[in-house]
């Protein structure tokens, strides 16, 4: 069975050396393996679903080939293309995943700080900031948790009733 959707894993998503081709040619490889370790599907396959032509699939391949994403055997004259699994096991994922997040959250906080100091150099008044108890402060307000109330509680169960 063909799956109706591709699937490409962090891995070679976050894979600088990897284009956006080569990425989506991983995905249709792994999509069309249903039961089998390989498929085999043809570069003519590749350039009409991707609508691309002869030598950037070649290369697509080559370069997936050359990073052992993937691996070509010829049997009885028939090419099969296999997915090197021990590239893409869960682990690496998750430590691609875990990179990944990582740098989100410190550029977020780096941003935050350069925008704040480009705000204060404007005028006086930073968006955010920290208060002298180490509480964060954002446009003048303190951003402290508050238990909510009974009638808050109600009221945002009730907002939330249908996605329940």
């Amino acid at each position: 069975m063909i799956r109706s959707f591709i699937a490409v894993p962090r891995i070679i998503l976050n894979d600088g050396n990897c284009s956006s081709t080569d990425k989506l040619v991983f995905g249709i490889i792994n999509s069309l393996l249903s039961d089998k370790e390989y498929c085999y599907a043809s570069n003519k396959y590749f350039q009409n679903v991707l609508g691309v032509g002869t030598k950037t699939i070649s290369n697509s391949l080559s370069r997936l080939k050359k990073e052992k994403y993937i691996t070509i055997k010829y049997v009885d004259g028939n090419r099969r293309i296999y997915l090197n699994l021990d590239m893409v096991e869960k682990n690496n994922s998750i430590d691609i995943e875990n990179n990944y997040y990582d740098d989100i959250e410190k550029n977020f906080y780096h941003n935050r700080i350069s925008n704040n100091i480009k705000e204060n150099k404007k005028n006086n008044n930073c968006i955010f900031k920290t208060d002298i108890d180490g509480v964060e402060v954002w446009n003048g307000v303190r951003c402290e948790r508050h238990i909510p109330t009974d009638t808050e509680k109600i009221e945002l169960d009730e907002l939330l009733k249908e996605f329940n």
